[in-house]
Protein backbone atom coordinates (compact mmCIF):
# COMPACT_ATOMS: atom_id res chain seq x y z
CA UNK A 1 0.00 0.00 0.00
CA UNK A 2 2.93 2.24 0.80
CA UNK A 3 4.17 1.76 -2.81
CA UNK A 4 0.86 2.76 -4.43
CA UNK A 5 0.81 6.09 -1.99
CA UNK A 6 3.92 7.04 -3.56
CA UNK A 7 3.53 6.27 -7.01
CA UNK A 8 0.13 8.26 -6.86
CA UNK A 9 2.43 11.22 -5.12
CA UNK A 10 4.63 11.33 -8.28
CA UNK A 11 2.13 11.41 -10.77
CA UNK A 12 0.19 14.12 -9.22
CA UNK A 13 3.19 16.23 -7.84
CA UNK A 14 6.19 16.80 -10.11
CA UNK A 15 9.33 18.82 -9.80
CA UNK A 16 9.62 20.64 -12.77
CA UNK A 17 13.27 20.31 -12.56
CA UNK A 18 13.38 17.00 -12.41
CA UNK A 19 11.20 17.01 -15.44
CA UNK A 20 13.53 19.31 -17.52
CA UNK A 21 16.41 17.19 -16.37
CA UNK A 22 14.75 13.67 -17.56
CA UNK A 23 13.52 14.62 -20.75
CA UNK A 24 16.96 16.00 -21.49
CA UNK A 25 18.22 12.27 -20.66
CA UNK A 26 19.26 9.91 -23.32
CA UNK A 27 17.89 6.46 -22.78
CA UNK A 28 19.60 3.36 -23.01
CA UNK A 29 18.50 2.31 -26.56
CA UNK A 30 19.36 5.66 -27.70
CA UNK A 31 22.59 5.09 -26.48
CA UNK A 32 23.32 1.60 -27.57
CA UNK A 33 21.88 3.16 -31.20
CA UNK A 34 25.17 5.60 -31.19
CA UNK A 35 27.11 3.24 -29.87
CA UNK A 36 26.52 0.84 -32.69
CA UNK A 37 26.45 3.77 -35.01
CA UNK A 38 30.18 4.54 -33.84
CA UNK A 39 31.50 1.08 -33.94
CA UNK A 40 30.29 0.87 -37.59
CA UNK A 41 31.51 4.15 -38.72
CA UNK A 42 34.96 3.09 -37.14
CA UNK A 43 35.24 -0.06 -39.11
CA UNK A 44 34.64 1.39 -42.27
CA UNK A 45 36.82 4.50 -41.54
CA UNK A 46 39.72 1.66 -40.43
CA UNK A 47 39.49 -0.60 -43.71
CA UNK A 48 39.57 2.59 -45.81
CA UNK A 49 42.66 3.17 -44.07
CA UNK A 50 43.78 -0.16 -44.32
CA UNK A 51 42.90 0.14 -48.27
CA UNK A 52 44.80 3.23 -48.91
CA UNK A 53 47.95 2.30 -47.05
CA UNK A 54 48.10 -1.34 -48.33
CA UNK A 55 47.66 0.46 -51.74
CA UNK A 56 50.67 0.74 -54.63
CA UNK A 57 51.57 3.61 -53.97
CA UNK A 58 52.92 2.70 -50.15
CA UNK A 59 55.50 5.12 -49.86
CA UNK A 60 58.72 4.52 -48.16
CA UNK A 61 59.02 4.01 -44.01
CA UNK A 62 55.28 4.07 -44.30
CA UNK A 63 55.43 2.35 -40.81
CA UNK A 64 57.88 5.02 -38.61
CA UNK A 65 55.70 7.17 -37.12
CA UNK A 66 55.87 11.02 -37.29
CA UNK A 67 58.31 12.45 -34.25
CA UNK A 68 57.95 15.60 -34.32
CA UNK A 69 54.95 17.87 -32.48
CA UNK A 70 53.85 19.23 -35.78
CA UNK A 71 53.59 17.32 -38.97
CA UNK A 72 54.83 19.12 -41.79
CA UNK A 73 52.05 18.83 -44.08
CA UNK A 74 49.87 22.01 -45.69
CA UNK A 75 47.42 20.11 -47.58
CA UNK A 76 47.25 22.18 -50.39
CA UNK A 77 46.12 22.26 -54.53
CA UNK A 78 48.93 21.57 -57.14
CA UNK A 79 47.33 23.62 -59.82
CA UNK A 80 44.24 26.46 -58.42
CA UNK A 81 41.56 25.70 -60.52
CA UNK A 82 41.53 21.88 -59.05
CA UNK A 83 41.34 23.42 -55.93
CA UNK A 84 38.62 21.79 -54.26
CA UNK A 85 38.57 18.66 -56.46
CA UNK A 86 39.72 15.02 -55.89
CA UNK A 87 43.19 16.43 -58.12
CA UNK A 88 43.18 19.28 -56.13
CA UNK A 89 44.67 17.80 -52.99
CA UNK A 90 48.72 17.61 -54.07
CA UNK A 91 50.16 14.35 -53.01
CA UNK A 92 47.06 12.54 -51.65
CA UNK A 93 45.63 9.24 -52.85
CA UNK A 94 42.41 10.40 -53.75
CA UNK A 95 44.86 12.72 -56.18
CA UNK A 96 46.62 9.88 -57.22
CA UNK A 97 43.02 7.78 -57.74
CA UNK A 98 41.75 10.59 -59.50
CA UNK A 99 44.59 11.45 -62.31
CA UNK A 100 44.65 7.22 -62.74
CA UNK A 101 41.12 7.03 -63.92
CA UNK A 102 41.48 10.01 -65.77
CA UNK A 103 44.55 8.68 -67.89
CA UNK A 104 42.80 5.40 -68.15
CA UNK A 105 40.14 6.93 -69.79
CA UNK A 106 42.55 9.16 -72.13
CA UNK A 107 43.64 5.43 -72.80
CA UNK A 108 40.78 4.12 -73.68
CA UNK A 109 39.69 7.18 -75.91
CA UNK A 110 43.40 6.48 -77.48
CA UNK A 111 43.13 2.85 -77.82
CA UNK A 112 39.07 2.92 -79.75
CA UNK A 113 40.71 5.79 -81.95
CA UNK A 114 43.69 3.38 -83.39
CA UNK A 115 40.96 0.69 -83.31
CA UNK A 116 38.57 2.65 -85.50
CA UNK A 117 41.30 4.39 -87.87
CA UNK A 118 44.33 1.81 -87.79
Amino acid sequence: ADNNINASIERTMSNPITTWIKSGMETYKDREDWMAERVSENSVNSQKLSDERHGPFKPHNVHQCESRARVNFRPSAAISSLAGSEMGDAGSFRAVRAYQSDFAKRRDEILTDIAKNG
